[in-house]
């Protein structure tokens, strides 16, 4: 078993901790895992991408051309990388920032989930990383809910935990609007 996912989007929004808690929960697991992070030089507003390989065995590089799952967090992320997800793949899109066309894809399924308004929904806007992690586990199987359950509490520093909370309910928020996407 090998799963990998790309997951693009803005300095701010949270992707470098989100690819970060998918490790923990894949390591949570049992499972092997290699977490390739990349953002622009400006924090806040600058391209943030990470790269996350999950696997039985070994994971191999870090760097994946073309993944198997996409999360696309903003329209230039979606303009540039959607089309390098591989046939028969997965493409989630915060649909609150992206525009996406499934006919730009062809063999690749677009998941839309409005990340954005589902963070606001909660309470804090900022959980929209939470939301795709949420979305990306429901709609890969790669891993359990339960794992990133556990996994908040190594991702987030300690002086965070009392936000865990609302993350897991924007993570259960995010696999079920995704679930419901996905379906026939």
């Amino acid at each position: 078993m090998r799963h990998d996912v790309f997951i693009a989007g803005y300095g701010g929004q949270g992707v470098l901790l989100a690819g970060n808690l998918l490790s923990y929960a894949a390591i949570h697991e049992g499972k092997n895992v290699s977490f390739f992070p990349a953002y622009g030089v400006e924090k806040r507003g600058g391209a943030a991408m990470c790269t996350v390989v999950i696997a039985d065995g070994d994971t191999g590089s870090p760097v994946v051309g073309h993944p198997s799952v996409g999360v696309m967090l903003n329209q230039l992320s979606f303009d540039k990388y959607a089309a390098k997800v591989k046939a028969g793949g997965y493409c989630i899109v915060n649909s609150n920032l992206v525009a996406a066309d499934a006919a730009l894809l062809p063999g690749v399924t677009l998941v839309s989930v409005p990340m954005n308004q589902i963070a606001v929904d909660l309470g804090d806007p900022r959980m929209v990383n939470m939301v795709a992690c949420g979305a990306y586990a429901a709609v890969s199987g790669a891993l359990a809910l339960p794992s990133l359950h556990e996994a908040l509490k190594k991702a987030l520093p300690e002086r965070n935990h009392r936000f865990i909370p609302a993350n897991l309910k924007a993570i259960e928020a995010g696999a079920e609007v995704a679930r419901g996407a996905t379906a026939p």
